[in-house]
């Protein structure tokens, strides 16, 4: 009978491992254009974001907070704050997070909007819980994406606003060694200017997935840079849809590449197309994909067409090689 208690507690921690929740919950801002990143220990963070109304910006909805969550936990968990940033990135790197560039904003609720990108990144080390700086980029940058493959930091795309003065699309991506101890931005030439992208890595090659292109037109157009040489080329484009591939996001899982927009279609890189192969409960851009456990994504963040922000949801992946999603129906014309 004394073992009995034992038993019991052995039941309760087994039943309890079985039943943790591995989706995240509500997040603590519901906000669109963030970053955000996961990292190897299965924990995910976010930072910074826009909880306004679409295009509607003022500095009480422009946020520069950092949140955690664990795997199992019921809630997300509030950081150290940094500067308010809107359109910006948040990448994994060795025991920390980097965050790159965004956009704030200086007007109040109702005032004309005066809209500032940003030229700073800041690392947040997760033992100490401090954000250090990193050096400024060369110039403001917002509305781009990053990704650190191999040791150096990559941010491509984006623009560069200034106040009441002409944004400027960026026609130059940056690179940054994470191995120096006093690390210098590099700008190398950009064969294209866009904003409003996703960025992932898979092997050695970089992807910069959509986007708005510097004539505000959407596009399905990705970019691939092979790191080894330098080079750009055409990948596959997105399929065609008419919001094209505007606030996509991106992520890698193994040897697979992932990208999901406004249509909800999960789509996967497979030799020079891209095919849907799930559909997330609530399509949404301007979010973020996380790896979660193998075979699993996670979507947060971001709105629907409605401006609504969807909760966090796990996306559980079919095989590698399965079959892609049959073709959408096209809804019958009403009489």
């Amino acid at each position: 009978m004394k073992a009995l208690p034992l038993f019991s507690l052995f039941l309760f921690a087994l039943t309890s491992n079985l039943t943790a929740n591995d989706t995240p919950p509500e997040m603590p801002l519901s906000v669109a254009s963030f970053g955000a990143a996961g990292m190897p220990d299965g924990s995910l963070y976010f930072y910074g974001g826009h909880s306004g109304k679409r295009h509607k910006y003022n500095r009480d909805e422009v946020h520069g907070g950092l949140f955690r969550w664990k795997q199992g936990a019921d809630q997300w968990e509030a950081l150290a704050k940094d500067e308010p940033a809107q359109g910006a990135s948040l990448v994994a790197a060795k025991e920390s997070v980097i965050r790159i560039g965004g956009m704030a904003a200086r007007n109040a609720k109702g005032e004309p909007q005066d809209l500032w990108s940003s030229e700073t990144a800041a690392r947040y080390d997760i033992a100490s819980g401090r954000w250090i700086p990193l050096p400024k980029m060369p110039q403001r940058r917002s509305s781009h994406d990053s990704i650190v493959c191999g040791s150096t930091l990559y941010v491509i795309g984006g623009w560069r606003m200034e106040g009441e003065a002409d944004s400027v699309w960026h026609d130059t991506y940056l690179t940054l060694d994470l191995t120096k101890a006093d690390p210098v931005w590099e700008s190398h030439a950009q064969p294209f200017k866009r904003r409003a992208i996703a960025v992932q890595a898979l092997g050695t090659k970089v992807y910069a997935i959509g986007g708005m292109t510097d004539d505000n037109k959407l596009t399905c157009a990705v970019s691939v840079l092979d790191t080894t040489t330098g080079a750009w080329s055409d990948g596959p484009a997105l399929p065609a849809d008419k919001t094209g591939g505007f606030g996509f996001a991106a992520i890698s899982q193994g040897d697979r590449l992932f990208s999901s927009g406004l249509t909800g279609r999960l789509l996967e890189l497979r030799g020079d197309a891209w095919v849907p192969i799930a559909k997330l409960a609530h399509p949404r851009y301007f979010h973020r994909l996380l790896s979660g456990k193998t075979g699993e994504l996670i979507a947060i963040g971001g709105e629907n067409r409605e401006g609504v922000k969807p909760a966090p949801e796990v996306i559980v992946l079919p095989p590698a090689g399965s079959a892609p999603l049959p073709d959408e129906p096209v809804p019958a014309k009403s009489k």
